[in-house]
Protein backbone atom coordinates (compact mmCIF):
# COMPACT_ATOMS: atom_id res chain seq x y z
CA UNK A 1 0.00 0.00 0.00
CA UNK A 2 1.02 3.42 -0.84
CA UNK A 3 1.90 6.43 0.57
CA UNK A 4 1.64 10.68 0.05
CA UNK A 5 3.41 13.59 1.47
CA UNK A 6 1.59 16.63 -0.06
CA UNK A 7 2.47 20.43 0.75
CA UNK A 8 -0.10 23.32 0.06
CA UNK A 9 3.31 25.61 -0.40
CA UNK A 10 5.36 24.30 -3.36
CA UNK A 11 7.97 22.95 -2.56
CA UNK A 12 11.62 22.94 -3.96
CA UNK A 13 12.02 19.83 -6.74
CA UNK A 14 12.47 16.40 -5.61
CA UNK A 15 12.13 17.57 -1.92
CA UNK A 16 8.75 15.39 -1.17
CA UNK A 17 9.64 12.75 -2.99
CA UNK A 18 13.50 11.91 -0.84
CA UNK A 19 11.90 12.41 2.26
CA UNK A 20 9.30 9.66 1.35
CA UNK A 21 12.74 7.71 -0.59
CA UNK A 22 14.03 7.47 2.91
CA UNK A 23 11.49 5.97 4.35
CA UNK A 24 9.93 3.80 2.35
CA UNK A 25 12.07 3.64 -0.80
CA UNK A 26 13.05 -0.35 -0.09
CA UNK A 27 9.05 -1.04 -0.30
CA UNK A 28 8.07 0.85 -3.11
CA UNK A 29 7.86 0.71 -7.14
CA UNK A 30 7.98 4.15 -7.71
CA UNK A 31 8.09 7.75 -6.54
CA UNK A 32 6.01 10.36 -8.05
CA UNK A 33 6.46 13.89 -7.21
CA UNK A 34 3.39 16.49 -8.92
CA UNK A 35 4.04 20.41 -8.81
CA UNK A 36 1.81 23.06 -9.47
CA UNK A 37 0.22 26.60 -8.25
CA UNK A 38 -1.80 24.47 -5.49
CA UNK A 39 1.60 23.17 -3.93
CA UNK A 40 3.63 19.84 -4.17
CA UNK A 41 2.71 16.19 -3.71
CA UNK A 42 4.78 12.96 -3.27
CA UNK A 43 3.27 9.14 -3.88
CA UNK A 44 5.01 6.30 -3.03
CA UNK A 45 3.71 3.63 -4.30
CA UNK A 46 4.35 -0.41 -3.85
CA UNK A 47 4.50 -3.09 -6.09
CA UNK A 48 1.19 -4.45 -5.07
CA UNK A 49 -0.25 -1.00 -5.34
CA UNK A 50 -3.25 -0.46 -8.02
CA UNK A 51 -2.38 1.39 -10.51
CA UNK A 52 -4.42 4.36 -10.25
CA UNK A 53 -3.35 5.23 -6.29
CA UNK A 54 -3.17 8.51 -8.16
CA UNK A 55 -5.75 9.96 -11.06
CA UNK A 56 -5.26 13.51 -12.21
CA UNK A 57 -8.24 14.28 -14.73
CA UNK A 58 -6.73 17.73 -15.61
CA UNK A 59 -8.88 19.62 -13.13
CA UNK A 60 -7.93 17.87 -9.79
CA UNK A 61 -5.72 15.48 -8.63
CA UNK A 62 -6.95 12.38 -5.93
CA UNK A 63 -4.99 9.84 -4.03
CA UNK A 64 -6.12 7.09 -2.62
CA UNK A 65 -3.97 5.23 -0.22
CA UNK A 66 -5.14 1.44 0.07
CA UNK A 67 -7.66 -0.65 -2.08
CA UNK A 68 -11.00 -0.22 -0.04
CA UNK A 69 -14.56 -1.52 -1.36
CA UNK A 70 -16.40 0.87 -2.61
CA UNK A 71 -19.90 1.31 -2.86
CA UNK A 72 -20.75 3.78 -5.55
CA UNK A 73 -23.77 2.53 -7.82
CA UNK A 74 -24.02 1.23 -10.56
CA UNK A 75 -21.32 -1.15 -9.94
CA UNK A 76 -21.95 -3.80 -6.88
CA UNK A 77 -19.33 -3.33 -4.55
CA UNK A 78 -15.31 -4.65 -4.79
CA UNK A 79 -12.11 -3.10 -4.30
CA UNK A 80 -10.99 -0.01 -5.71
CA UNK A 81 -8.81 -1.30 -8.39
CA UNK A 82 -11.25 -2.90 -10.37
CA UNK A 83 -13.60 -1.82 -12.83
CA UNK A 84 -14.62 1.94 -12.98
CA UNK A 85 -14.53 2.16 -9.10
CA UNK A 86 -11.70 4.21 -8.59
CA UNK A 87 -12.91 7.37 -11.19
CA UNK A 88 -16.37 7.01 -9.50
CA UNK A 89 -14.39 7.86 -5.91
CA UNK A 90 -12.63 10.28 -7.56
CA UNK A 91 -16.14 12.28 -9.02
CA UNK A 92 -16.75 11.69 -5.53
CA UNK A 93 -14.05 13.49 -3.60
CA UNK A 94 -14.72 16.09 -6.29
CA UNK A 95 -17.78 16.71 -4.54
CA UNK A 96 -16.24 18.14 -1.25
CA UNK A 97 -16.88 16.77 2.35
CA UNK A 98 -20.35 16.26 2.36
CA UNK A 99 -20.70 12.64 1.22
CA UNK A 100 -22.13 9.58 2.76
CA UNK A 101 -18.07 8.85 3.87
CA UNK A 102 -19.13 5.32 5.27
CA UNK A 103 -21.52 4.13 3.22
CA UNK A 104 -19.02 4.80 0.09
CA UNK A 105 -15.61 3.73 0.75
CA UNK A 106 -15.18 0.90 3.11
CA UNK A 107 -12.15 -0.42 5.90
CA UNK A 108 -8.95 1.11 5.62
CA UNK A 109 -8.32 4.00 3.02
CA UNK A 110 -6.32 7.84 3.37
CA UNK A 111 -7.97 9.87 0.58
CA UNK A 112 -6.33 13.10 -0.60
CA UNK A 113 -8.28 15.35 -3.25
CA UNK A 114 -6.59 18.33 -5.18
CA UNK A 115 -8.75 21.40 -6.85
CA UNK A 116 -5.53 22.04 -8.78
CA UNK A 117 -7.02 25.11 -10.59
CA UNK A 118 -8.13 26.67 -8.02
CA UNK A 119 -6.09 25.10 -4.67
CA UNK A 120 -7.75 24.12 -1.91
CA UNK A 121 -8.78 20.35 -1.56
CA UNK A 122 -9.71 17.67 1.16
CA UNK A 123 -8.46 14.97 2.88
CA UNK A 124 -10.97 12.12 3.77
CA UNK A 125 -9.60 9.53 6.91
CA UNK A 126 -11.08 5.67 7.04
CA UNK A 127 -13.60 5.08 9.82
CA UNK A 128 -10.89 3.11 12.65
CA UNK A 129 -7.84 5.46 11.61
CA UNK A 130 -6.25 2.47 10.06
CA UNK A 131 -4.23 4.22 7.56
CA UNK A 132 -3.17 7.25 9.85
CA UNK A 133 -2.53 10.64 8.34
CA UNK A 134 -0.24 12.89 9.90
CA UNK A 135 -0.22 16.81 9.66
CA UNK A 136 2.28 20.14 10.85
CA UNK A 137 3.35 23.23 9.42
CA UNK A 138 6.90 23.97 8.14
CA UNK A 139 8.64 24.62 11.87
CA UNK A 140 10.45 27.52 9.79
CA UNK A 141 6.77 29.10 9.04
CA UNK A 142 7.45 28.70 5.69
CA UNK A 143 6.40 25.77 3.36
CA UNK A 144 2.58 26.05 4.17
CA UNK A 145 0.69 23.24 5.40
CA UNK A 146 1.67 19.74 4.97
CA UNK A 147 0.39 16.53 5.44
CA UNK A 148 1.27 12.52 5.07
CA UNK A 149 0.71 8.69 5.73
CA UNK A 150 4.29 8.51 7.04
CA UNK A 151 4.83 10.13 10.30
CA UNK A 152 8.46 10.20 10.42
CA UNK A 153 8.15 11.75 6.16
CA UNK A 154 5.88 14.63 7.23
CA UNK A 155 8.32 15.07 10.63
CA UNK A 156 11.18 15.64 7.72
CA UNK A 157 9.22 17.76 5.59
CA UNK A 158 8.55 20.41 8.10
CA UNK A 159 11.58 20.22 9.59
CA UNK A 160 10.75 19.09 12.48
CA UNK A 161 12.81 15.87 12.83
CA UNK A 162 14.69 17.16 15.44
CA UNK A 163 12.09 18.06 17.89
CA UNK A 164 11.45 15.05 19.69
CA UNK A 165 8.13 15.45 22.11
CA UNK A 166 10.07 14.06 25.52
CA UNK A 167 6.51 13.40 26.59
CA UNK A 168 5.31 11.70 23.83
CA UNK A 169 9.03 9.57 24.04
CA UNK A 170 7.87 8.87 27.58
CA UNK A 171 4.81 7.50 26.22
CA UNK A 172 5.65 5.66 23.61
CA UNK A 173 8.36 3.88 25.89
CA UNK A 174 5.94 3.63 28.90
CA UNK A 175 3.22 2.11 26.68
CA UNK A 176 3.98 0.98 23.25
CA UNK A 177 1.43 3.65 22.03
CA UNK A 178 1.63 7.25 21.60
CA UNK A 179 -2.06 9.58 23.15
CA UNK A 180 -3.82 10.86 20.10
CA UNK A 181 -3.43 12.76 18.49
CA UNK A 182 -0.22 13.20 20.32
CA UNK A 183 2.83 11.69 18.03
CA UNK A 184 7.13 11.92 18.70
CA UNK A 185 7.54 15.67 17.05
CA UNK A 186 6.36 18.73 18.65
CA UNK A 187 3.73 20.03 16.11
CA UNK A 188 3.09 17.29 14.79
CA UNK A 189 -0.64 15.25 15.21
CA UNK A 190 -2.45 12.83 13.87
CA UNK A 191 -5.59 13.97 12.12
CA UNK A 192 -9.22 12.37 13.56
CA UNK A 193 -10.19 9.26 12.13
CA UNK A 194 -13.89 9.26 10.39
CA UNK A 195 -13.17 12.84 8.96
CA UNK A 196 -13.26 14.87 6.00
CA UNK A 197 -10.83 17.81 6.73
CA UNK A 198 -10.46 20.51 3.76
CA UNK A 199 -8.19 23.15 3.13
CA UNK A 200 -8.44 26.26 1.37
CA UNK A 201 -6.32 27.83 -1.69
CA UNK A 202 -3.71 28.90 1.39
CA UNK A 203 -3.23 26.21 2.96
CA UNK A 204 -5.11 27.06 6.01
CA UNK A 205 -7.02 23.13 7.20
CA UNK A 206 -11.27 24.41 7.62
CA UNK A 207 -13.26 22.87 10.05
CA UNK A 208 -13.33 18.92 10.08
CA UNK A 209 -16.38 17.35 9.54
CA UNK A 210 -17.06 14.12 11.87
CA UNK A 211 -18.84 11.38 9.16
CA UNK A 212 -19.13 8.57 12.00
CA UNK A 213 -18.18 8.35 15.88
CA UNK A 214 -18.28 4.90 17.49
CA UNK A 215 -21.64 5.57 19.68
CA UNK A 216 -23.02 3.17 22.56
CA UNK A 217 -26.16 2.38 20.65
CA UNK A 218 -27.41 -0.96 20.88
CA UNK A 219 -30.27 -1.54 18.33
CA UNK A 220 -30.26 -5.03 19.10
CA UNK A 221 -32.66 -7.51 21.69
CA UNK A 222 -30.50 -10.76 21.83
CA UNK A 223 -26.87 -11.39 21.16
CA UNK A 224 -28.36 -13.99 18.25
CA UNK A 225 -29.75 -10.83 16.60
CA UNK A 226 -26.13 -8.92 16.95
CA UNK A 227 -24.45 -12.14 15.74
CA UNK A 228 -26.28 -12.82 12.97
CA UNK A 229 -25.76 -8.98 11.95
CA UNK A 230 -21.91 -9.86 12.79
CA UNK A 231 -21.85 -12.90 10.26
CA UNK A 232 -24.08 -10.91 7.65
CA UNK A 233 -21.35 -8.58 7.43
CA UNK A 234 -18.47 -10.28 7.48
CA UNK A 235 -19.59 -12.46 4.75
CA UNK A 236 -20.43 -9.51 2.38
CA UNK A 237 -17.35 -8.02 3.17
CA UNK A 238 -15.18 -10.65 2.46
CA UNK A 239 -17.48 -11.69 -0.69
CA UNK A 240 -17.11 -7.75 -2.10
CA UNK A 241 -13.48 -8.28 -1.49
CA UNK A 242 -12.79 -11.53 -3.62
CA UNK A 243 -15.75 -9.96 -6.36
CA UNK A 244 -13.82 -10.92 -9.75
CA UNK A 245 -10.53 -11.60 -8.17
CA UNK A 246 -10.13 -15.51 -8.81
CA UNK A 247 -6.93 -16.21 -6.44
CA UNK A 248 -6.16 -14.58 -2.98
CA UNK A 249 -4.09 -14.96 0.31
CA UNK A 250 -4.84 -15.98 3.26
CA UNK A 251 -2.77 -15.18 6.75
CA UNK A 252 -3.76 -18.02 8.62
CA UNK A 253 -3.19 -19.26 12.25
CA UNK A 254 -3.90 -22.03 14.48
CA UNK A 255 -6.68 -19.94 15.77
CA UNK A 256 -10.40 -19.00 14.87
CA UNK A 257 -10.37 -15.16 13.66
CA UNK A 258 -8.60 -16.02 10.17
CA UNK A 259 -10.18 -19.71 10.03
CA UNK A 260 -13.65 -17.64 10.30
CA UNK A 261 -12.36 -15.44 7.63
CA UNK A 262 -11.50 -18.28 5.31
CA UNK A 263 -15.13 -19.95 5.82
CA UNK A 264 -16.83 -16.93 4.57
CA UNK A 265 -14.65 -16.48 1.15
CA UNK A 266 -16.92 -17.56 -1.79
CA UNK A 267 -17.34 -20.73 -3.71
CA UNK A 268 -14.75 -20.51 -6.63
CA UNK A 269 -12.20 -18.81 -5.64
CA UNK A 270 -9.13 -20.18 -4.52
CA UNK A 271 -6.88 -19.50 -1.22
CA UNK A 272 -3.49 -20.45 -0.31
CA UNK A 273 -3.15 -19.87 3.47
CA UNK A 274 -0.17 -19.10 4.63
CA UNK A 275 1.28 -19.55 8.29
CA UNK A 276 5.00 -18.07 10.23
CA UNK A 277 6.31 -19.69 13.23
CA UNK A 278 9.61 -20.68 14.85
CA UNK A 279 9.08 -24.40 13.75
CA UNK A 280 6.59 -26.86 12.71
CA UNK A 281 4.74 -26.58 16.27
CA UNK A 282 1.08 -27.00 17.03
CA UNK A 283 0.09 -23.76 15.46
CA UNK A 284 1.30 -24.57 11.85
CA UNK A 285 -0.20 -28.18 12.26
CA UNK A 286 -3.80 -26.97 13.23
CA UNK A 287 -3.31 -24.23 10.51
CA UNK A 288 -2.76 -26.90 7.72
CA UNK A 289 -5.59 -29.09 8.98
CA UNK A 290 -8.04 -25.81 8.80
CA UNK A 291 -7.03 -24.89 4.98
CA UNK A 292 -7.56 -28.54 4.42
CA UNK A 293 -10.52 -28.60 5.87
CA UNK A 294 -11.34 -25.69 3.09
CA UNK A 295 -9.43 -27.11 0.25
CA UNK A 296 -6.97 -24.59 0.74
CA UNK A 297 -3.34 -25.07 0.62
CA UNK A 298 -0.47 -23.62 3.08
CA UNK A 299 2.64 -22.91 3.21
CA UNK A 300 4.95 -22.69 6.52
CA UNK A 301 7.24 -19.80 6.82
CA UNK A 302 10.32 -20.50 9.46
CA UNK A 303 11.59 -17.82 11.03
CA UNK A 304 15.27 -17.66 11.69
CA UNK A 305 16.42 -16.63 15.34
CA UNK A 306 16.89 -13.36 14.32
CA UNK A 307 13.92 -12.71 11.99
CA UNK A 308 12.65 -9.83 14.41
CA UNK A 309 16.17 -8.00 15.10
CA UNK A 310 17.13 -7.97 11.31
CA UNK A 311 14.50 -6.30 10.30
CA UNK A 312 14.91 -3.03 12.65
CA UNK A 313 16.14 -0.97 10.56
CA UNK A 314 14.38 -1.52 7.10
CA UNK A 315 10.69 -2.32 9.02
CA UNK A 316 12.01 0.56 11.37
CA UNK A 317 11.68 2.99 8.51
CA UNK A 318 8.80 1.45 6.68
CA UNK A 319 6.20 1.94 9.60
CA UNK A 320 8.16 5.05 11.09
CA UNK A 321 8.35 6.07 15.01
CA UNK A 322 4.07 5.71 15.80
CA UNK A 323 4.26 2.03 16.56
CA UNK A 324 6.46 -1.25 17.44
CA UNK A 325 8.25 -2.44 14.64
CA UNK A 326 8.16 -5.93 16.29
CA UNK A 327 4.58 -6.63 15.29
CA UNK A 328 5.77 -6.17 11.70
CA UNK A 329 5.62 -10.73 12.11
CA UNK A 330 5.60 -10.64 7.98
CA UNK A 331 9.11 -9.03 7.45
CA UNK A 332 11.12 -11.16 4.67
CA UNK A 333 8.30 -13.42 3.77
CA UNK A 334 6.48 -10.75 1.85
CA UNK A 335 9.47 -11.43 -0.79
CA UNK A 336 10.33 -15.04 0.01
CA UNK A 337 7.05 -16.47 0.33
CA UNK A 338 5.68 -14.26 -2.41
CA UNK A 339 2.87 -12.53 -0.57
CA UNK A 340 3.24 -9.46 -2.50
CA UNK A 341 2.30 -11.48 -6.17
CA UNK A 342 -1.40 -11.33 -4.61
CA UNK A 343 -3.89 -9.24 -5.55
CA UNK A 344 -5.64 -9.55 -1.87
CA UNK A 345 -4.29 -11.08 1.05
CA UNK A 346 -6.33 -11.80 3.59
CA UNK A 347 -6.08 -11.22 7.48
CA UNK A 348 -8.12 -12.02 10.76
CA UNK A 349 -6.74 -8.91 12.83
CA UNK A 350 -9.43 -7.05 15.20
CA UNK A 351 -11.97 -9.94 15.90
CA UNK A 352 -10.62 -10.19 19.40
CA UNK A 353 -10.76 -6.45 19.76
CA UNK A 354 -13.89 -5.59 18.41
CA UNK A 355 -16.20 -9.07 19.11
CA UNK A 356 -14.76 -10.60 22.10
CA UNK A 357 -13.90 -7.21 24.20
CA UNK A 358 -10.18 -8.18 24.49
CA UNK A 359 -9.48 -4.64 26.31
CA UNK A 360 -12.65 -4.09 28.48
CA UNK A 361 -10.77 -3.01 31.92
CA UNK A 362 -11.38 -5.74 34.94
CA UNK A 363 -11.89 -3.06 37.07
CA UNK A 364 -12.14 0.27 35.11
CA UNK A 365 -11.09 3.16 37.16
CA UNK A 366 -12.62 6.59 35.21
CA UNK A 367 -9.72 9.06 36.77
CA UNK A 368 -6.38 7.28 37.12
CA UNK A 369 -3.94 5.44 34.37
CA UNK A 370 -1.34 2.36 35.72
CA UNK A 371 1.75 2.82 33.98
CA UNK A 372 4.01 -0.15 34.19
CA UNK A 373 7.39 0.40 36.13
CA UNK A 374 9.48 2.92 34.70
CA UNK A 375 12.04 4.49 37.01
CA UNK A 376 14.77 5.20 34.71
CA UNK A 377 12.06 7.88 32.91
CA UNK A 378 11.94 11.44 34.25
CA UNK A 379 8.74 11.77 36.45
CA UNK A 380 7.80 14.88 35.49
CA UNK A 381 7.32 13.46 32.12
CA UNK A 382 5.31 10.42 33.30
CA UNK A 383 2.81 12.67 35.27
CA UNK A 384 2.14 14.82 32.02
CA UNK A 385 1.84 11.23 30.26
CA UNK A 386 -1.10 10.31 32.31
CA UNK A 387 -2.65 13.62 32.02
CA UNK A 388 -2.75 13.09 28.31
CA UNK A 389 -4.01 9.48 28.63
CA UNK A 390 -7.20 10.67 30.68
CA UNK A 391 -7.76 13.75 28.64
CA UNK A 392 -7.98 11.46 25.45
CA UNK A 393 -10.60 9.17 27.88
CA UNK A 394 -12.43 12.27 28.37
CA UNK A 395 -13.07 13.15 24.82
CA UNK A 396 -13.92 9.74 24.52
CA UNK A 397 -16.17 9.76 27.46
CA UNK A 398 -18.34 12.44 24.82
CA UNK A 399 -19.58 9.87 22.57
CA UNK A 400 -18.61 6.49 24.93
CA UNK A 401 -19.35 7.44 28.35
CA UNK A 402 -19.73 3.69 30.26
CA UNK A 403 -16.66 2.40 28.04
CA UNK A 404 -13.90 4.86 27.45
CA UNK A 405 -11.53 3.07 29.22
CA UNK A 406 -12.23 0.17 26.96
CA UNK A 407 -12.60 1.98 23.96
CA UNK A 408 -8.98 4.26 24.27
CA UNK A 409 -7.47 1.08 23.26
CA UNK A 410 -9.16 0.53 20.23
CA UNK A 411 -9.61 3.77 18.36
CA UNK A 412 -8.04 5.45 16.86
CA UNK A 413 -6.16 2.35 15.96
CA UNK A 414 -2.88 3.56 16.50
CA UNK A 415 -3.61 3.42 20.00
CA UNK A 416 -3.26 -0.40 19.81
CA UNK A 417 -0.17 -1.34 21.05
CA UNK A 418 0.11 -4.44 18.24
CA UNK A 419 -1.30 -1.72 15.34
CA UNK A 420 2.20 -1.78 13.60
CA UNK A 421 1.06 -5.43 12.18
CA UNK A 422 -1.10 -3.60 9.91
CA UNK A 423 0.88 -0.61 9.00
CA UNK A 424 4.00 -2.87 7.84
CA UNK A 425 1.30 -5.82 6.13
CA UNK A 426 -0.34 -2.66 4.45
CA UNK A 427 2.84 -1.56 3.02
CA UNK A 428 4.42 -5.01 2.05
CA UNK A 429 1.73 -6.62 -0.06
CA UNK A 430 -2.27 -6.10 -0.76
CA UNK A 431 -3.52 -6.66 2.83
CA UNK A 432 -7.11 -6.29 3.54
CA UNK A 433 -8.89 -7.32 7.04
CA UNK A 434 -12.39 -7.45 7.03
CA UNK A 435 -12.75 -7.13 10.50
CA UNK A 436 -12.15 -3.39 9.85
CA UNK A 437 -15.03 -3.68 8.05
CA UNK A 438 -17.26 0.13 8.19
CA UNK A 439 -20.21 -2.54 9.14
CA UNK A 440 -18.04 -4.67 11.31
CA UNK A 441 -16.69 -1.26 13.35
CA UNK A 442 -19.93 -0.05 13.76
CA UNK A 443 -21.29 -3.18 15.12
CA UNK A 444 -18.57 -3.55 17.51
CA UNK A 445 -19.42 -0.05 18.97
CA UNK A 446 -22.92 -0.74 19.80
CA UNK A 447 -22.62 -4.39 20.76
CA UNK A 448 -22.41 -4.15 24.68
CA UNK A 449 -19.24 -5.87 25.94
CA UNK A 450 -21.24 -8.05 28.18
CA UNK A 451 -22.71 -9.83 25.01
CA UNK A 452 -19.04 -10.14 24.35
CA UNK A 453 -17.80 -11.78 27.11
CA UNK A 454 -16.17 -15.55 26.68
CA UNK A 455 -16.75 -16.14 22.87
CA UNK A 456 -20.37 -15.59 23.17
CA UNK A 457 -21.03 -13.15 20.86
CA UNK A 458 -18.37 -14.62 18.10
CA UNK A 459 -19.32 -17.94 18.66
CA UNK A 460 -23.06 -17.21 17.82
CA UNK A 461 -21.88 -15.33 14.76
CA UNK A 462 -19.44 -17.53 13.74
CA UNK A 463 -20.30 -21.13 14.29
CA UNK A 464 -22.15 -21.68 10.86
CA UNK A 465 -18.33 -20.50 9.12
CA UNK A 466 -16.77 -23.16 11.17
CA UNK A 467 -18.84 -25.99 10.06
CA UNK A 468 -16.35 -27.98 7.31
CA UNK A 469 -14.10 -27.83 10.60
CA UNK A 470 -15.81 -28.77 12.86
CA UNK A 471 -13.40 -31.65 13.90
CA UNK A 472 -10.48 -28.69 13.71
CA UNK A 473 -9.46 -27.55 17.35
CA UNK A 474 -7.86 -24.17 17.99
CA UNK A 475 -4.32 -23.98 18.85
CA UNK A 476 -5.24 -23.62 22.80
CA UNK A 477 -7.90 -25.84 24.44
CA UNK A 478 -10.85 -25.84 22.67
CA UNK A 479 -12.90 -26.33 19.26
CA UNK A 480 -14.22 -23.45 17.73
CA UNK A 481 -16.93 -24.82 16.15
CA UNK A 482 -18.41 -25.42 19.45
CA UNK A 483 -19.57 -23.55 22.81
CA UNK A 484 -18.75 -23.20 26.00
CA UNK A 485 -20.69 -25.99 27.64
CA UNK A 486 -19.57 -28.60 24.72
CA UNK A 487 -16.08 -27.26 25.24
CA UNK A 488 -15.69 -28.52 28.44
CA UNK A 489 -15.54 -32.39 27.68
CA UNK A 490 -13.57 -31.68 24.46
CA UNK A 491 -10.81 -29.77 26.56
CA UNK A 492 -9.99 -32.44 28.59
CA UNK A 493 -9.77 -34.91 25.52
CA UNK A 494 -7.39 -32.60 23.64
CA UNK A 495 -5.48 -31.70 26.94
CA UNK A 496 -4.86 -35.83 27.58
CA UNK A 497 -3.94 -36.49 23.16
CA UNK A 498 -1.81 -33.72 23.11
CA UNK A 499 0.34 -34.26 26.48
CA UNK A 500 0.82 -38.39 24.89
CA UNK A 501 2.29 -36.34 21.74
CA UNK A 502 4.62 -34.24 23.85
CA UNK A 503 6.00 -37.10 25.20
CA UNK A 504 6.17 -39.48 22.47
CA UNK A 505 8.07 -36.96 20.63
CA UNK A 506 9.68 -35.04 23.14
CA UNK A 507 8.44 -31.63 23.09
CA UNK A 508 7.18 -31.35 27.09
CA UNK A 509 8.83 -27.92 26.69
CA UNK A 510 8.64 -27.08 23.07
CA UNK A 511 7.37 -23.92 21.94
CA UNK A 512 4.00 -24.37 20.75
CA UNK A 513 2.34 -20.85 20.48
CA UNK A 514 2.77 -18.71 16.99
CA UNK A 515 5.30 -16.16 18.47
CA UNK A 516 8.65 -16.68 20.22
CA UNK A 517 9.27 -14.92 23.33
CA UNK A 518 10.56 -11.70 23.69
CA UNK A 519 12.61 -11.87 26.38
CA UNK A 520 14.83 -14.52 24.64
CA UNK A 521 14.55 -12.16 21.40
CA UNK A 522 15.75 -8.69 23.13
CA UNK A 523 18.53 -10.20 25.16
CA UNK A 524 19.57 -12.57 22.14
CA UNK A 525 23.16 -11.30 21.19
CA UNK A 526 22.03 -9.68 17.87
CA UNK A 527 19.35 -7.63 20.51
CA UNK A 528 22.17 -6.79 22.70
CA UNK A 529 23.78 -5.79 20.46
CA UNK A 530 21.59 -3.44 18.82
CA UNK A 531 20.43 -1.91 22.33
CA UNK A 532 24.09 -1.34 22.82
CA UNK A 533 24.78 0.09 19.57
CA UNK A 534 21.36 2.52 19.92
CA UNK A 535 21.00 3.00 23.45
CA UNK A 536 19.22 6.18 24.55
CA UNK A 537 20.87 8.93 22.01
CA UNK A 538 19.55 10.97 21.34
CA UNK A 539 16.21 10.15 23.40
CA UNK A 540 18.82 10.78 26.45
CA UNK A 541 16.88 14.37 28.04
CA UNK A 542 13.83 11.77 28.92
CA UNK A 543 15.95 9.39 31.52
CA UNK A 544 16.86 10.92 34.82
CA UNK A 545 20.10 9.57 34.29
CA UNK A 546 21.41 9.55 30.57
CA UNK A 547 24.00 7.36 30.65
CA UNK A 548 23.91 4.24 28.28
CA UNK A 549 24.90 1.76 31.24
CA UNK A 550 22.28 3.26 33.49
CA UNK A 551 19.49 2.84 30.92
CA UNK A 552 20.35 -0.51 30.23
CA UNK A 553 20.71 -1.32 33.42
CA UNK A 554 16.91 -0.09 34.27
CA UNK A 555 15.79 -1.79 31.22
CA UNK A 556 16.98 -5.19 31.82
CA UNK A 557 15.63 -5.24 35.64
CA UNK A 558 12.31 -3.49 35.40
CA UNK A 559 10.92 -3.21 31.62
CA UNK A 560 9.16 -5.46 29.38
CA UNK A 561 11.35 -6.69 26.45
CA UNK A 562 9.00 -5.04 23.62
CA UNK A 563 9.84 -1.88 25.60
CA UNK A 564 13.44 -2.46 25.26
CA UNK A 565 12.86 -2.64 21.66
CA UNK A 566 10.86 -0.09 20.88
CA UNK A 567 13.36 2.30 22.46
CA UNK A 568 16.24 0.70 19.94
CA UNK A 569 13.46 1.45 17.17
CA UNK A 570 12.76 5.58 18.23
CA UNK A 571 16.72 5.67 18.75
CA UNK A 572 17.74 4.61 15.45
CA UNK A 573 14.82 6.42 13.78
CA UNK A 574 15.22 9.73 15.51
CA UNK A 575 19.12 9.35 13.83
CA UNK A 576 17.83 8.32 10.42
CA UNK A 577 15.98 11.83 10.84
CA UNK A 578 18.79 13.83 11.89
CA UNK A 579 20.59 12.95 8.80
CA UNK A 580 21.47 15.40 6.21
Amino acid sequence: MSDFLFSTARRPEGELRRALERYVGHVSASVEERHGSWGSLAVARGPADPLETLVDDGGSISVLIGDPVIRIAPEPPGLSRLGGRRRALHALLRGGPGAPWAERIDSGFAALSIDTARGGGMIVTDVGGFVPVFASRHAGGEGGWIAGTHLDAVARATGRSAHIDPVSAADLLANLTCTWPHTLYTGVEQLAPATALPFDADGAPGEPRAYWRPVETNPFASVRDAAAAVREALVEQVGAICRDVPEVALLLSGGEDARAVLGAVPEGVRVRAFVYADWENREVRVARAAARAYGATLTFGARTPDHYVDGLEPVGRMIGTHNNFMDVHGWGFHERLGLRGFPVVLGGLSSDSFLKAEHEPDRPARDAFDLPPASIIRPELLQQVVARRLAFRRWLAEFRPATATEWEKLWPFTQRKHSANLHGNRRMFASQEPYHANALVTLAAAIPAEWKHHRRLFHAAMKPLFRRSWAVPHSRWRFPYFGVAANLPLTAGLRITRGVRALVTGQVRARQQPWPKWRIVARSQAGTAKLHQYAGSPLRGVFTDPSPEAIIASIRGEWHPLRQLILVQLSYLARVGAEE
